[in-house]
């Protein structure tokens, strides 16, 4: 039995992925978590970017998949027609500092009958529900509510190639058997260009203290 494949794929859905964040884009501080990733696991690992515009990868030194990662058919495609592959983590570029140990988290889980995995952890601010006329209408039951990071890690064989929404990075299969592991608070999400002083002022912290 030949040993399992593993594509790490950084999943840029917008431009923000391309703002600086210290010496490096938030683009290129993903990328080199997820090839720090690749070094440490046993499994057999190779690195993809996903993008709409393959001109604004050419720096790095890996697999390109053209598509829209925003878009969940259009990704899948993108991974049935790339390098062949058993497993396939798919990462949210505009998550920086993410770390290693929560992808080693997530592939850990991957075991028995599971085929997919990503990270989650609870929501903790308080959230309203609004009407079409945007008055408040009533208060959100936090603890029905996750806050979901990445990566995800899937079974190439949950993959429902032909489906076209889901609420992971790709289609999934009816009956594919999913699990949620500890999300890091570490792995916030950069939403917008105001937010990256934030996550640098973050950064900043985190080096303070290592």
């Amino acid at each position: 039995m030949s040993p399992l494949s593993l594509k790490v794929v950084v999943a840029v859905t917008s431009p923000v992925a391309f703002e600086s964040l210290e010496k490096n884009s938030i683009l290129a501080t993903s990328f080199s978590v997820a090839h720090a990733f690749s070094v440490e696991t046993g499994i057999s690992t190779h690195l993809a970017i996903a993008l709409e515009d393959a001109s604004k990868a050419s720096d790095f030194d890996c697999e390109i998949l053209v598509c829209d990662p925003s878009n969940p058919h259009s990704l899948a495609q993108a991974i049935k027609n790339s390098t062949p592959c058993d497993l396939v983590a798919i990462h949210d570029s505009q998550r920086p500092l993410t770390r290693t140990v929560q992808f080693h988290r997530v592939l850990e889980a991957l075991i028995g009958d599971v085929q997919a995995v990503r990270p989650a952890g609870a929501f903790t601010e308080t959230l309203k529900s609004i009407t079409n006329e945007e008055t408040i209408e009533g208060t959100i039951d936090r603890t029905s509510v996750l806050r979901i990071s990445t990566p995800e890690i899937i079974d190439l064989s949950a993959i429902d190639f032909n489906g076209n929404n889901s609420t992971w990075f790709v289609p999934l299969n009816q009956d594919a058997k999913t699990m949620n592991v500890e999300a890091d608070p570490e792995s916030l999400r950069v939403n917008s260009v105001a937010e990256v002083e934030l996550m640098e002022s973050f950064v900043h912290w985190r080096q303070s203290i290592a």
